[in-house]
């Protein structure tokens, strides 16, 4: 009963952040298959969606391998324990760094500002047409 209730309760403290994140505005991406940026746009509101909840579940994985560690009684459960404490903040620590990269590269060229429909595509100019 112990066990069940301090998983329970971890779970339960682990996803209260997801209530936060049912409030986020999507941004408006305009008409399908408009351009390319219409194509970036959809990608970027689809991972604003997933990267939260893979935070989440890294963050319960964590929490599963503090709890299993702490209610272990030999030493090979509380091994196995640790290695999930480790490889939680190891994700977690991926996840996160992919995307403030994802973040900065965006930021500095300018890509997802305005839905992200301000892409220029470059074109070159030809005879009868300039760009």
């Amino acid at each position: 009963m112990k066990k069940k209730l301090m998983f329970l309760s971890g779970a339960g403290l682990a996803l209260a952040p997801m209530l936060a994140f049912a409030q986020a505005n999507q941004p408006q991406c305009g008409t399908p298959g408009s351009d390319i940026g219409y194509i970036i746009c959809k990608i970027g509101a689809l991972l604003n969606t997933v990267i939260p909840i893979l935070i989440t579940l890294g963050v319960i994985y964590f929490i599963w391998g503090v709890i299993s560690y702490v209610v272990a009684g030999d030493e090979e459960a509380k091994t196995a324990g640790r290695d999930k404490m480790i490889f939680g903040i190891i994700g977690l620590v991926v996840i996160i760094g992919m995307w403030g990269l994802v973040g900065i590269v965006s930021r500095t060229f300018g890509i997802g500002q305005g839905g992200g429909n301000n892409i220029i595509i470059p074109c070159v100019p030809y005879e009868g047409h300039s760009c």
